[in-house]
């Protein structure tokens, strides 16, 4: 796993650490839990609740990991520790999650809205916390982003490119890693075949170091198709329920019905035999 990170990148992590309260003597500052509970142990999160004023949490190093958050990045990612370099990388992939690419977005008022739910200390559009929290105005992590050395705004054409051949070979690694862990083929996917010509290199294992881009892309295809399940779920349920709304519907007509009659018969007497 590369540990190379561009300078658009790294303002990103010195912004959030600065919102988040861990920025220190010019660096994120890596050992300290919610509440600057200093850590000893960097081999792992310490997963532990820390009081901090009216606020408790068990968010803990330069980018406040929650437990649950830091266990997914570090399952996608492999990561092997909780040092300076896995926060890091796991910092950088939520961004990637929630929609910024770290590398060529600039730190937009729009871009930190996009990953307002992920970190508590960074604004919405609407200039608040996502968790009713403390917040970070956008003009003072603007302006602190902007004394992070590089220009404010990476410029897009600074994006690698991708040979015609390079995005083949790509989308035949995804396509087929995702039957792999899926079970079936994506109902949008085109063919898994590469074209002739192609060679077709091996399918990477899914926490292999020197596939990371795969990987990554392979996340946001998997959390798409989770995203699909969870909609096609949700709309079960709801047509379930509507199904069982119009049956209490019969059933309590049923039983005024019944209610009325009774009423009726118990008014007028009971009918007598005729003879």
């Amino acid at each position: 796993m590369s540990s190379s990170i561009s300078p658009n990148a790294r303002r990103w992590l010195n912004t959030i650490a600065f919102a988040e309260g861990t920025w220190g003597e010019g660096a994120p500052r890596y050992d300290i839990t919610f509440g600057y509970t200093p850590i000893k142990d960097l081999s792992k999160h310490p997963d532990r609740v820390v009081q901090g004023g009216k606020y408790s949490s068990a968010a803990a190093g330069a980018y406040q990991f929650m437990p649950e958050t830091w266990a997914r990045a570090q399952r996608a990612l492999g990561l092997k520790d909780f040092g300076p370099q896995s926060q890091d990388l796991a910092a950088l992939q939520l961004l990637r999650w929630r929609g910024v690419d770290p590398d060529r977005d600039p730190l937009t008022r729009e871009n930190i809205a996009k990953v307002a739910n992920e970190w508590a200390s960074l604004p919405t559009m609407e200039g608040r916390s996502a968790y009713g929290q403390p917040v970070k105005s956008f003009d003072t992590l603007k302006k602190f982003a902007e004394s992070q050395g590089a220009s404010y705004a990476t410029p897009a054409s600074s994006a690698p490119t991708q040979s015609p051949a390079e995005a083949e070979v790509l989308k035949y690694l995804l396509l087929n890693k995702f039957i792999d862990i899926v079970g079936k083929q994506p109902a949008t996917a085109g063919q898994t075949q590469l074209p002739r010509g192609l060679e077709a290199p091996p399918l990477p294992s899914y926490d292999d170091e020197v596939n990371t881009a795969t990987q990554s892309e392979l996340d946001l295809i998997l959390k798409s198709y989770k995203d699909q399940q969870e909609q096609e779920a949700y709309r079960k349920a709801v047509e379930e329920q509507q199904i069982n709304d119009v049956n209490k519907n019969l059933i309590a007509a049923e039983s005024a019905k019944s209610q009325l009659l009774a009423q009726a018969l118990g008014a007028f007497g009971a009918p007598k035999s005729v003879i």
